[in-house]
């Protein structure tokens, strides 16, 4: 029975520093810096923003960060050549975001769109939701 327990002890261990490796590999991946925060995965947005095209500007007096669409996706630290930006799948679903420090509501395009976790500042860096990356942010074709 203790080698049962031991056993059983290893494999949870295993399962959770999987876990752990794997929900950080996306952002890793694409060279934007994550963090966990009560089991969900965060995502730096000025890396996001730079990322994929946006412009970043911080309101400090409404604690808000608004982003806009600049047609530019950054390709392995360079800048993506216009011939790459005409596939409508290089676009993102969103052209502009206004994200609330500590609100579960952002505005995309104008319209007020319900979050799962409000974005928050970590060392003087904005970190949001990957799903605000991932469905807002990131082109369709990148998603590949």
């Amino acid at each position: 029975m203790g080698n049962s327990k031991a056993g059983k002890r290893f494999m949870m261990t295993a399962v959770l520093v999987l876990s752990l490796a794997v929900s950080g590999i996306a952002g890793a991946a694409a060279g934007i810096k994550t963090m966990k925060k009560d089991g969900m995965e965060l995502m730096n947005l000025r890396q996001a923003a730079m990322m994929y095209g946006y412009s970043i500007e911080w309101n400090s007096k409404d604690r808000s960060v608004s982003l806009m669409y600049m047609d530019k996706m950054m390709d392995d630290g360079k800048m993506m050549d216009d011939s790459k930006m005409m596939d409508d799948t290089m676009m993102p679903a969103a052209k502009m975001i206004k994200i609330m420090i500590g609100s579960k509501k952002m505005m995309v395009d104008g319209k007020t769109v319900n979050l799962s976790m409000a974005p928050a500042l970590y060392d003087g860096s904005t970190y949001v939701a990957d799903t605000v990356v991932n469905m807002y942010m990131k082109p369709a074709g990148a998603m590949e």
